[in-house]
């Protein structure tokens, strides 16, 4: 999916929130506007994805506040809640019939993406019970596009999985549908970020939620990005973007790509998000933010 107008305000809006978060002066901030504007004023094009500009100014973010990893005690919390929460996700969800727990287990995958601190923000003064209770009653609600039982099929029959996460936090559930995929399938990769870009998980967060555990692989998906780039994967994660049968995408960021190269996918192209805005939304035939289980190619 390619940038629309409205991104320009909402990227800006995005980088100018993280910058009151953590710029240490007034100052600081001021001086983050005036580089995102300048960035945006001669980078901003609707021929490509909304996250390339927020790979943009989330860099200049760090440049200019010398901050190798901004937003740390953030990404800290969310994985510790996100690894505590799971295991009860997956010791609630083991009994269950195989596709309802595969289902399960998929659903409480997207409803992490509410971990999000980029759009949840102050939701972390709750306690780990209440936000247990809130992504509870996000599984509960039926997904706004629902092709769950498609996706089971696929997987069931997958002998090479990609599974690329989205943010901290979330990853933690990932891990669990990691560990449900490969009971059928003979291989799975899970690509990483190796360097830090908002709430975006990098390896380190993998080893933290588990992932090698559950993993085949865990290879290096390219630099800090906000999901995968095109432009600047890794080698490693080409190769498996080529070789795999199934392709999976967390994530809104993972959606603008996948949506824009699925044709140069050869596998099955799976997306799961909860979406973010209307734009997205909207490509569904649908409004406001909406848990998405769809099957792109």
């Amino acid at each position: 999916m390619r940038a629309r107008t409205g991104c320009f305000q909402c990227v800006l809006d995005d980088v100018i929130g993280g910058a009151k978060l953590e710029a240490d002066t007034p100052e600081q901030r001021e001086r983050v506007k005036v580089a995102v504007l300048d960035y945006l004023n001669g980078h901003f094009d609707l021929e490509r994805e909304p996250s390339e500009f927020i790979t943009g100014v989330h860099r200049i973010l760090k440049q200019v506040l010398a901050k190798e990893m901004p937003f740390k005690a953030l990404r800290d919390k969310c994985n510790t809640i996100g690894v505590s929460l799971s295991k009860r996700v997956e010791a609630e969800t083991e009994g269950l019939p195989e596709r309802e727990r595969f289902q399960m287990r998929l659903r409480w995958s997207i409803a992490g993406n509410e971990l999000d601190f980029r759009t949840v923000g102050a939701g972390y003064e709750m306690t780990e019970d209440e936000i247990h209770a809130r992504l509870s009653d996000s599984v509960a609600k039926p997904l706004a596009v629902d092709q769950t039982d498609a996706i089971y099929a696929i997987c069931r029959n997958a002998k090479d999985v990609l599974f690329i996460p989205d943010n901290v936090g979330e990853l933690a559930f990932d891990r669990v549908l990691v560990k449900e995929i490969r009971r059928s399938c003979q291989r799975i990769t899970v690509p990483l970020r190796g360097g830090p870009i908002t709430s975006d998980a990098v390896v380190a967060d993998g080893d933290t939620c588990g992932i090698p555990s559950v993993a085949d692989r865990v290879i290096l998906a390219g630099p800090d990005t906000l999901g995968i780039s095109w432009k600047e994967m890794s080698r490693d994660l080409r190769e498996a973007l080529a070789t795999a049968d199934v392709v999976i995408g967390k994530g809104q960021a993972n959606y603008y790509v996948l949506t824009e190269h699925k044709d140069e996918i050869p596998g099955r192209v799976i997306s799961l998000l909860r979406t973010k805005c209307d734009y997205v939304s909207g490509e569904f035939g649908l409004k406001g933010k909406v848990n998405v289980a769809t099957v792109l190619k």
